[in-house]
């Protein structure tokens, strides 16, 4: 038997979250299109006839300014603190910018095998596929080098095949019907914050955070769940409500099908919108909001 924790490490909108997925087979990690969707560490859980594999989701690594965005830099920085392996993931045509000199900093202080990971091999030429990996190798010695694409799984079972071979032999950690040690009030929060990503003009969703203030299962067997949405200014409290109600609305809607789908029960989702000001500035209202530093 063996098994291991690896974590994947990258700048954002480069498909961590993707991967994870389609590793673990089940939606673990959201996914929008819009870069640093993710800012906790996820952990996805892929079981085999003789092995484990805890995958670690992290928030994508970039030039940070606010106190939301360095907290999400620090995150990923100690994701990699007691992990087997690491994979660096990079899109193909990407090209060593600011973002990366920061995690090869990290990546120079760890004796951990690393990966270099090349994904969207299916969006690419392979002249550009091939630039990608001649540059980055420059830059790092990889224990291998594996081309990819997350969104199909194209050569992920040869990911795979190479990673097992660097895991130690070990007992599981987790059971086998266990895909994730996210709480429940996470998992839910991260649906609505999905849906509000989806639906909401590029500027809004970084300025917003969602808390789980209470589940409860009424006696007809529903789930009764309320939620706030913090949002930075007063103005865009509006934006999330949409004229007569129907924006929230439609987020509801969407998050409440989702969440019905994870708990295979029926739901009653409450959404409330609350002005947080200026959040994402400030170290104090990011521990308010639950933004705390793991251990």
């Amino acid at each position: 038997m063996k098994s291991g924790l690896v974590a994947i490490l990258g700048r954002p909108n480069v498909g961590k979250s993707t991967l994870m997925n389609y590793l673990v087979g089940s939606k673990v990690s959201i996914v929008t299109p819009k870069p640093q969707t993710t800012r906790f560490r996820i952990l996805g859980v892929k079981n085999l006839d003789d092995a484990q594999i805890v995958f670690v989701d992290t928030p994508g690594v970039h030039q940070a300014k606010s106190a939301l965005n360095k907290y999400m830099v620090e995150v990923a920085k100690k994701s990699i603190e007691g992990v087997d392996l690491i994979y660096l993931m990079v899109e193909a045509g990407d090209y060593s910018g600011e973002e990366y000199r920061l995690i090869f900093d990290s990546l120079n202080k760890t004796n951990i095998p690393v990966f270099l990971v090349i994904n969207k091999i299916d969006k690419h030429q392979k002249e550009e596929i091939e630039k990608t990996k001649e540059e980055f190798k420059s830059l790092f010695e990889f224990k291998e080098v594996v081309e990819i694409s997350a969104l199909n799984g194209q050569n992920v079972d040869v990911l795979l095949e190479k990673t097992l071979q660097y895991l130690p032999e070990g007992p599981a950690y987790f059971p086998k019907d266990m895909l994730t040690d996210i709480p429940l009030a996470l998992a839910i929060s991260e649906i609505i914050r999905e849906k509000l990503y989806l639906n909401l003009r590029k500027e809004l969703p970084y300025s917003s955070a969602v808390n789980v203030e209470e589940i409860k299962e009424r006696e007809n067997g529903m789930m009764y769940i309320r939620a706030v949405i913090s949002v930075a200014r007063d103005s865009q409290k509006g934006i999330v409500i949409g004229e007569k109600g129907k924006m929230i609305k439609k987020i509801g809607q969407e998050a409440r099908l989702e969440i019905q789908e994870m708990l295979k029960k029926p739901v009653f989702l409450e959404l409330f919108v609350r002005v947080e000001e200026d959040w994402p500035k400030f170290e104090s209202k990011l521990k308010k909001l639950g933004y705390v530093l793991p251990e």
